[in-house]
């Protein structure tokens, strides 16, 4: 009898009883980081246009506006940064990405109706003081068959082919020039900004990229104060496209930038997305920043 009692001991240290021992998992809790698309103060929404953009002061209007994020992180008051798992809603979120769409295909804006400017998900209970995310598809998830990929990666209007991956920022634009601007020789009636990964190596266009593209160009922003309670991320247009005139374009390149080194238009755009370019380190990203909701 003793020694049943001594086995059943050390089998209860061993399985059950220390499983019981183990401390309770930590309450969870819903954090819903809301996005505003502007130009300056100005929301930026589809049938409207914005004067006074770019580095010859521009008018645009609206066609697109669609931007994947990821790796969203957030800050408690002692610098830590805990991952926020994103909450799956078969639309605009899968497991680890994303999709803001701030066009409703009115006006001249021509995706869907369909829009989305909140990426919702879990975190552990605690007190959280800002925000970090990048803007990209996750490398695992950049080069697949749109037809086969689950929400939000389905939009074949959203993707290059497949050994580039997606457009990691689907902006188009439509332009004209201020009023006392001179005409140009390469000047243009829209403007595309399509960031993604490039450089991933030799090879079919239809075929995904035996190794990660070697230029990735997946921002990463951090907002030290951030209240999800009380503020937006704002994803500010004017301030991308500042010193930039949107009114031309590069030479024998597609409108606008494509992110390819060789595209000139690109310059000011990937310094202000906070991008290495050509070899030269961003002087800082202009793209992102907290405010107050409206």
């Amino acid at each position: 009898m003793k020694k049943h009692l001594a086995a059943l001991a050390a089998l209860c240290l061993t399985s059950a009883c220390a499983s019981a021992a183990l401390p309770p998992a930590a309450p969870m809790q819903g954090i819903a980081i809301r996005f505003d698309a502007r130009a300056g103060d100005q929301g930026l929404r589809c049938g409207q246009s914005y004067s006074g953009i770019g580095s010859t002061g521009a008018s645009v209007t609206l066609q697109d506006f669609r931007i994947y994020v990821s790796n969203f992180r957030l800050i408690d008051r002692d610098g830590r940064e805990q991952a926020l798992e994103l909450t799956p809603d078969g639309a605009f979120q899968g497991a680890s990405v994303a999709l803001l769409d701030f066009e409703n295909a009115t006006g001249n804006c021509n995706g869907n109706s369909a829009t989305n400017s909140i990426v919702r998900g879990r975190a552990p209970a605690g007190d959280y003081v800002g925000l970090t995310f990048d803007i990209g598809v996750p490398v695992d998830l950049n080069h697949q068959d749109t037809t086969l990929a689950a929400p939000p990666l389905n939009f074949s209007a959203l993707t290059w082919a497949w050994r580039y991956g997606y457009k990691f920022t689907t902006i188009d634009l439509e332009t004209g020039r201020a009023p006392d601007a001179a005409p140009s020789e390469h000047g243009a009636s829209g403007f595309s900004i399509h960031l993604g990964s490039v450089d991933c190596g030799a090879g079919s266009p239809r075929t995904p990229p035996e190794s990660p593209c070697t230029t990735p160009n997946r921002p990463s922003y951090r907002l030290d104060a951030f209240d999800p309670a009380r503020q937006v991320v704002v994803l500010d247009l004017a301030a991308l496209l500042a010193a930039t005139d949107v009114t031309i374009n590069d030479p024998e390149s597609a409108s606008g930038c494509m992110s390819t080194a060789d595209d000139d238009d690109c310059v000011a755009i990937m310094d202000r997305f906070g991008l290495p370019f050509r070899g030269q380190a961003s002087h800082g990203q202009r793209f992102v920043r907290a405010a107050d909701a409206n």
